[in-house]
């Protein structure tokens, strides 16, 4: 059964997390996922709930679902010192809805600025009975596309 499914938190290019130039997100450490190449400049929500964090800098966000689910939006590789990259329109302890914008990024500047612009979306510790399927590779658009999906069950068929 499938507790939360993940949109596009930015339209670009879904790739794996192996992918991600940085052991900490292509090792699954903080959770699993995908990386997003972004394309565009405003990222949204994944799924409704509650901003849980967000970073001074704006480079990272984490939303908790109604659901328990915590979702890390992390914007570049080693972009925490990018300067007027980010411009989030949310606060700690907001609530927001699926595809409620969350932060305003100058593309130019990440990719200038970051080692990479490859942006992780990881599901914090779903749960010892949850588990991760990635649905998406390839383009994708904020708010539109579902990317991932956590689902209860470690040996259930993913088709269900």
């Amino acid at each position: 059964m499938t507790v939360v499914t993940l949109l596009a938190p930015i339209s670009g290019r879904a790739v794996p997390l192996d992918d991600v130039p940085d052991p900490v997100f292509a090792g699954r450490m903080l959770g699993d996922g995908l990386a997003i190449d972004p394309g565009g400049d405003l990222v949204v929500a994944p799924a409704a709930g509650e901003v849980v964090a967000l970073f001074p800098t704006g480079h990272a966000l984490a939303l908790r679902t109604a659901a328990g689910t915590e979702i890390l939006i992390h914007l570049g590789v080693d972009s925490s010192k990018a300067k007027g990259v980010f411009r989030p329109v949310v606060a700690l302890g907001d609530r927001v809805e699926a595809g409620q914008p969350l932060i305003h990024l100058d593309l130019a500047a990440l990719r200038a600025q970051a080692r990479s612009p490859l942006s992780p979306v990881v599901v914090l510790d779903p749960g010892a009975d949850r588990r991760v399927e990635v649905l998406a590779e390839g383009p994708v658009e904020a708010g539109r596309d579902a990317v991932c999906r956590v689902v209860d069950g470690r040996n259930c068929d993913a088709t269900s």
